[in-house]
């Protein structure tokens, strides 16, 4: 069986993480083209090409 996870965040990563250990076949997707979720930091802001929202709680300094 394939799964899909939907969002490369904190919660996803466990998820298919868990599918794998379970032995199913596993496609993690998000809508950016990096890992992290809101974990990421990016100074884009407003709506992309699709018209989602771009934003992040994350600030720029932050480690």
């Amino acid at each position: 069986m394939r799964v899909a996870v939907i969002g490369a965040g904190a919660s996803g990563l466990c998820a298919s993480k868990r599918v794998k250990d379970l032995g199913f076949e596993c496609d993690v997707y998000d809508m950016k083209d990096a890992i992290g979720g809101v974990w990421v930091y990016s100074e884009e802001v407003g709506t992309d090409e699709y018209g989602y929202t771009i934003h992040t709680p994350m600030y720029k300094k932050l480690r």
